[in-house]
């Protein structure tokens, strides 16, 4: 845990609230996630690395920034979790479901660590709603395999001009094949919020990544200034590994696995390596499991935890970018329910039946800033983001 001076910068408050160095209450406010995977250790080293070098150092900050700990039962005994992933429950929290009981558990270890992160957030956003400029949200992790650093964004306006200032590929619209975020929690409360991914666990690379990122979101964001030699070192620092494109992707498909210790994933696969369509990537309960699509391969499943084996993902082009920030303000949202198979859900969302509408619907929605996810065979939900 960190020891720091707490005459100095840094304020030390509780285990959950790691740290917070406040500046001019009229900057922004930055707060950042780190441990909430709790094998994942390079988030919590590096917000301490940033909390000891503000405290010596004699920059004044125009913002705030916070650092709150994830999961610290999980931490502390160095697991990714222990009775329910923490990074997939949130969505719970915009429904009437029940989530005390998780997996046939009642009370689960994980449903009382998103509680103590919930209150949290919400005493910084009281504290700071009437005097802030913005709030910026951002988590830190790591993956199971070898890996440049990149970021995880849902797919809205305001995400990607933050998400653009840093060199690294960015992954459009996770929430539709990952659910239950923490990050798509605050998109829904109408923050902005970037998920940044170092690199393997226990690479010393990925502590020196996500302080990079640290470094950068802060000066990106407002709250501090770096000269340009840091600039220039820390943007070097999380730049992709050679031949991967510093560009936007979307995600092709997405393997999910039942039962990870019945899933293994071939060895010697990284984030971002090219693959053709029927390449072996897998063994699962002893049936080869062969890419279906051409792509990259995309966080392969290297532990015994999580249910996501791999994702493969694909380059987006610029010009499908601009013409969706160009769409996602017009009049087209409202000629929408007039599409055959196309019926209005709710204010924000969309029902389209497939056995009409059968064509480019993935795309349409997308292209206008809607999330797409499966009702049924048949159905398709499209929620405005």
């Amino acid at each position: 845990m960190l020891k720091t001076d707490t005459t100095k910068k840094i304020r030390l408050n509780t285990d959950r609230l790691r740290w917070s160095a406040e500046g001019k209450k009229s900057g922004p406010v930055v707060i950042l996630f780190v441990g909430i995977h709790g094998n994942e250790p390079a988030g919590l080293a590096a917000v301490d690395l940033i909390a000891e070098n503000l405290n010596r150092s004699p920059r004044e900050l125009s913002g705030s920034v916070y650092a709150i700990t994830g999961n610290l039962g999980a931490i502390k005994q160095g697991v990714r979790y222990i009775d329910a992933d923490l990074n997939r429950i949130w969505e719970m929290y915009n429904t009437r479901k029940d989530f005390s009981r998780i997996n046939g558990i009642t009370q689960p270890a994980e449903y009382s660590e998103s509680l103590g992160i919930k209150q949290t957030i919400e005493q910084i956003l009281a504290k700071h709603k009437n005097d802030t400029s913005e709030f910026i949200f951002a988590d830190l992790h790591t993956t199971s395999s070898q890996s440049c650093a990149f970021i995880l964004l849902n797919d809205t306006l305001a995400n990607r001009s933050l998400a653009r200032k840093f060199s690294v590929p960015q992954i459009l619209g996770i929430e539709e094949n990952i659910h239950g975020t923490l990050l798509s929690y605050v998109n829904n409360l109408g923050y902005k919020a970037l998920g940044f991914e170092a690199g393997a666990h226990h690479d010393r690379e990925s502590v020196k990544r996500s302080e990079a990122f640290l470094w950068l979101l802060m000066h990106n964001a407002g709250v501090l200034e770096l000269n340009a030699e840091e600039f220039s070192k820390f943007k070097k620092r999380i730049r992709a590994h050679a031949g991967v494109p510093d560009t936007y992707y979307e995600i092709l498909y997405h393997k999910l696995v039942e039962d990870p210790e019945k899933f293994e994933m071939m060895s010697g696969f990284e984030n971002f390596d090219r693959i053709e369509k029927d390449t072996p990537l897998a063994y699962e309960e002893g049936r080869l499991i062969k890419a279906p699509k051409s792509g990259r391969i995309f966080m392969p499943l290297y532990q015994k935890k999580g249910h996501d084996g791999f994702l493969i993902v694909n380059e987006v082009s610029e010009f499908w970018l601009e013409l969706s920030a160009y769409f996602r303000n017009s009049f087209v949202h409202a000629l929408l329910k007039y599409l055959p198979g196309v019926s209005v859900g709710s204010k924000q969302s969309f029902e389209v039946d497939l056995r009409i509408a059968r064509f480019l619907v993935k795309d349409i929605f997308h292209l206008l800033g809607y999330r797409v996810t499966e009702k049924d065979e048949y159905t398709l939900i499209c929620y405005k983001r």
